[in-house]
C-alpha cells in the first residue's frame, strides 16, 4: 500500500481535536503527512505547537507553514480563547522541533501543487484554502482531493440531546459548525472552486466524543507526547469543552464523561476509510447566509430544475459507529504513543 501524501491545514491549539488529528495522521500508515499549514488567530503560537508536537512524534522533517490569521471577509474569527499552548509550550522539551518556513501558507500550497500531487485535509477555518484559490483558480485541478471538517448537511443526524439543545436555545443546527462560519466568504469560495471534496460534517462530529479513560491511556503510554496530549485534553475538558458560550444553563449536549469531540480525527479517518465512518456522494447547494454558511442537500426534481439547484456533488459523512471508531482511534494512538522513545 502506498501512503497518500497530504497537507494538514489546521487551527491547532484552541479545541484539542486538532492536536489529536495531527497525532492520528502520524499514526496512520495509510497517510503521508508532508506539511502542516496553520490558520486563524495567533498563527505564531499555533505554528510553535505544531512544530513541537511533530518533534515529539519523531517527525521534525515535516515543515510547518504559517497562513492567514484573520477571515478574508466577514465571519466569527479569528478565534482565540487564551489557553492555546498551555500543557505543551510552557513545559520543558530539549528535543527536535519541525522547521517553521518563512513562506505564507496560501503561496506554499500553490507553489507546491506544481511540484507534486497531494491531498489537503482542512480542519480549521478555510481562509488558507480560499486565499490559495484566489491566488490561482486552477489549484483545485492539481489537488487530488480536499477533505474538510465542516459544513452541516443533515440536521436530522444530530443525536436527540443536541436536538433538545437547539430547541432550548433557539439556535439553528448549523450554528455549531465553527469552521465554515468562521470565514463564510472563504468557505463559499472553497466550496465552489471545483475541488474533489469530502465534507465530514458537524452533525456527526459533535456527536462523536472520547472519554476520560482514553485520555488516561494516552498519559500512561510512557511517552512525553502522550503526557502532553493528556495535559492539553484535560485543560480543554476542564475549562472549555462543556461550556457552550452564552448558554450555560441550557441543555447539556455532550455526555458527562466526554473530554473532547473527535471532529478532526473523523476527517483524517475519512481519507482512508477508517473504521466506523460512512460516506455518500450527495448533490449539494451552498449559500452565504449572513454570519452562517449553508450546506444543503438537493433532492431529485424535475429535469433542469435539479441541475440548476446543484452547486457540487461531493462526498458527505452520513453515519458513524461511535463505539467502533472510538476503539479504532484510541488503539491506534495508544500504540503510536507507546512506541515513541521519549
Amino acid at each position: 500500500m502506498t501512503a497518500a501524501p497530504f497537507v494538514l491545514d489546521t487551527d491547532i491549539g484552541t479545541d484539542v481535536d486538532d492536536a489529536l488529528a495531527l497525532t492520528f495522521a502520524l499514526a496512520s500508515p495509510e497517510l503521508d503527512l508532508i506539511a502542516v499549514t496553520i490558520v486563524d488567530g495567533d498563527v505564531d503560537t499555533r505554528a510553535r505547537m505544531a512544530a513541537r508536537l511533530l518533534g515529539m512524534a519523531g517527525r521534525p522533517d515535516i515543515p510547518v507553514i504559517k497562513g492567514v490569521s484573520k477571515p478574508i471577509a466577514a465571519g466569527r474569527g479569528p478565534t482565540w480563547f487564551g489557553h492555546e499552548g498551555k500543557g505543551l509550550l510552557e513545559l520543558p522539551w530539549d528535543g527536535p522541533e519541525a522547521e517553521i518556513l518563512s513562506i505564507g501558507a496560501p503561496e506554499w500550497l500553490v507553489k507546491e501543487s506544481h511540484k507534486r500531487d497531494f491531498q489537503i485535509c482542512a480542519v480549521g477555518p478555510f481562509s488558507n484554502v480560499a486565499a490559495a484559490v484566489n491566488l490561482d483558480a486552477s489549484l483545485p485541478q492539481r489537488i487530488k482531493k480536499l477533505t474538510v471538517m465542516g459544513g452541516m448537511v443533515f440536521a436530522d443526524h444530530y443525536d436527540p440531546q443536541w436536538k433538545e439543545f437547539f430547541k432550548a436555545t433557539g439556535l439553528p443546527p448549523n450554528h455549531m459548525d465553527h469552521n465554515s462560519n468562521s470565514d463564510v466568504r472563504a468557505t463559499y469560495i472553497m466550496a465552489n472552486a471545483g475541488f474533489d471534496m469530502t465534507w465530514v460534517s458537524a452533525e456527526l462530529t459533535f456527536c462523536t466524543t472520547m472519554n476520560r479513560d482514553t485520555m488516561e491511556r494516552f498519559r500512561a503510554s510512557g511517552s512525553t507526547m502522550g503526557d502532553r496530549l493528556a495535559r492539553m485534553i484535560d485543560i480543554w475538558a476542564s475549562d472549555y469543552f462543556h461550556r457552550i458560550p452564552n448558554f450555560p444553563q441550557k441543555a447539556k449536549p455532550f455526555p458527562s464523561d466526554a473530554v473532547a469531540a473527535l471532529h478532526d480525527p473523523l476527517a483524517i479517518a475519512s481519507m482512508f476509510g477508517g473504521d466506523g465512518l460512512m460516506l455518500k456522494r450527495c448533490a449539494l447547494s451552498f449559500a452565504e447566509a449572513g454570519e452562517r454558511f449553508e450546506t444543503k442537500p438537493v433532492a431529485e426534481s424535475a429535469p433542469g430544475e435539479y441541475e440548476a439547484k446543484v452547486d457540487a456533488v461531493n462526498r458527505v459523512s452520513i453515519a458513524v459507529d461511535r463505539a467502533v471508531f472510538g476503539r479504532f482511534f484510541a488503539d491506534r494512538l495508544v500504540k503510536f504513543l507507546s512506541d515513541l522513545k521519549t
